[in-house]
């Protein structure tokens, strides 16, 4: 089996510096500290990137695909090492931009420096060889996170813990695989659409990216002529983290007025909720009818990571201001990053 192993930096690359804890380590040196890793199969190592995750930019993300689909017949399965804090969104833009991609991509990092004592990237990393090395057999391709014995689905998958080694969670969606007795264990596989279906990877394929999005969060009392300063921003897309179900304010403080002023000026509204699982339905309460009547398109279960990096991926190919086009697009499912009504 060959394994290639991209390294970007991170925690798991780091070192103490002057001001803190800082990505130092290059790929081979990682890899010295896993035991017994030549039963792992062939490894080879590229340096591509070594940067705190918080630093990560759309950029990057475009370079990591392009190092994976330019090695693709020199490895049977990917293993990116990756920063924590940044890892979801990647996770969810490869699994965009990897789509027909023929080879199983795993993410994985850590919570503290490999060279640590206690460090669970000694862990990490091998559970994710020895997960990158079952789907390849099985033949299930994707983009996953492996972390604290969890395989998750790229586009599924939120840090939800800041500290703790079991930091990732499956977002509405079951995880595909899990260490069991010491061994990986495959549980589900994802339904992925063809990659003609994405309007992003026709033609040349360039990854042209739209970072013109704001997101909101609202809270009670939320004041309105902020949420126009937002409008007057002209965006290419707002994304408002609502209330439960999608519940956007309109007594005494209405929200209503700037989103139909965003809907006048052809800024899209996407209304996802601040609640970690179970998604929106704007159809169930007032609060929620009222901006759909308004032609708002509903987040429904995606995360937060995979509806901004379809935004960005999907708003450079599509008619500015269409909404319509937007939301046909947007709801279209890819890589079963949002499920099918």
């Amino acid at each position: 089996m060959r394994f290639c192993v991209i390294s970007t930096g991170g925690t798991i690359a780091s070192s103490p510096g002057d001001e803190g804890l800082t990505p130092t380590m290059r790929g081979e040196q990682l890899l010295s500290h896993i035991p017994e890793l030549e039963r792992s199969g062939s490894v080879s190592v590229v340096d591509l990137l070594s940067k705190d995750s918080s630093n990560m930019h759309p950029d990057d993300w475009v370079r990591i695909a392009r190092c994976v689909l330019e090695r693709r017949d020199e490895a049977d399965g990917f293993l990116i090492l990756h920063g924590t804090d940044t890892m979801a969104y990647s996770a969810s833009a490869l699994s965009y931009m990897l789509l027909g991609f023929d080879r199983p991509v795993v993410l994985t990092g850590s919570m503290y420096p490999i060279d640590v004592p206690g460090t669970d990237a000694i862990d990490n990393v091998r559970d994710s060889l020895l997960f990158v090395r079952e789907l390849a057999k099985r033949g299930q391709m994707g983009v996953s996170i492996s972390f604290g014995g969890l395989l998750i689905h790229g586009p599924r998958s939120q840090k939800i813990l800041s500290h703790t080694q079991t930091a990732f969670s499956s977002i509405n969606y079951p995880v595909l695989g899990t260490m069991d007795g010491g061994g990986p264990s495959l549980r589900h596989r994802p339904a992925f659409a063809s990659a003609a279906s994405a309007p992003f990877l026709r033609g040349d394929a360039s990854f042209r990216m739209e970072r013109s999005i704001l997101l909101v969060t609202l809270f009670p009392g939320f004041l309105a002529r902020h949420l126009e300063a937002a409008v007057a921003m002209q965006p290419k897309a707002i994304v408002i983290e609502a209330l439960g179900m999608g519940g956007v304010p309109y007594l005494g403080e209405s929200l209503l007025p700037p989103i139909e002023h965003a809907r006048n000026h052809s800024i899209p509204v996407v209304i996802t909720t601040q609640c970690v699982y179970g998604g929106v339905d704007l159809s169930v309460y007032e609060v929620g009818r009222k901006t759909l009547r308004m032609g708002v398109i509903s987040g429904k279960d995606m995360s937060r990571e995979a509806i901004i990096t379809k935004l960005m991926l999907l708003l450079p190919h599509l008619p500015e201001g269409d909404s319509d086009a937007l939301r046909e697009s947007f709801h279209a499912p890819l890589c079963d990053e949002v499920s099918r009504d």
